[in-house]
């Protein structure tokens, strides 16, 4: 009985007061996630990411640039972030930059950190 008065509460103030009910609705969380926005390959060749791409992935002892496949650029709100796939074993090296493309973190698919920046 305790939820149907509460319920019917709230309903009739949407009714008796509209405006002020959702002005006071803080809705600004749902339009402050972003999800990642995968680049085309005119805009990473268009921006340089490639180059940049393969000069952070050099950095890192770990990974031999022979063997390994590198997934799409995905643009993040923190920076960019792609996968590296090693195509003799299987391994999976996620790379995460900022927006200057600085290391941010490099794990592996057990979510281990193989390069601290």
């Amino acid at each position: 009985m305790k939820k149907h008065i509460l319920f019917f509460f709230l309903f009739s103030c949407t009714f008796i007061y509209p405006n002020d009910f959702l002005n006071r609705l803080d809705c600004s969380f749902l339009t402050e996630v972003q999800k990642d926005r995968k680049l085309s390959d005119e805009e990473v060749k268009q921006r340089g990411l490639d180059v940049l791409a393969t000069e952070v992935i050099e950095k890192i002892e770990e990974v031999d640039l022979r063997k390994m496949a590198r997934s799409a650029i995905f643009e993040t709100s923190y920076g960019f972030r792609w996968k590296m796939i090693n195509l003799h074993t299987g391994n999976i090296i996620i790379v995460k930059v900022n927006r200057d493309f600085e290391l941010i973190s490099a794990r592996n698919s057990k979510k281990a950190k193989i390069m601290i920046p």
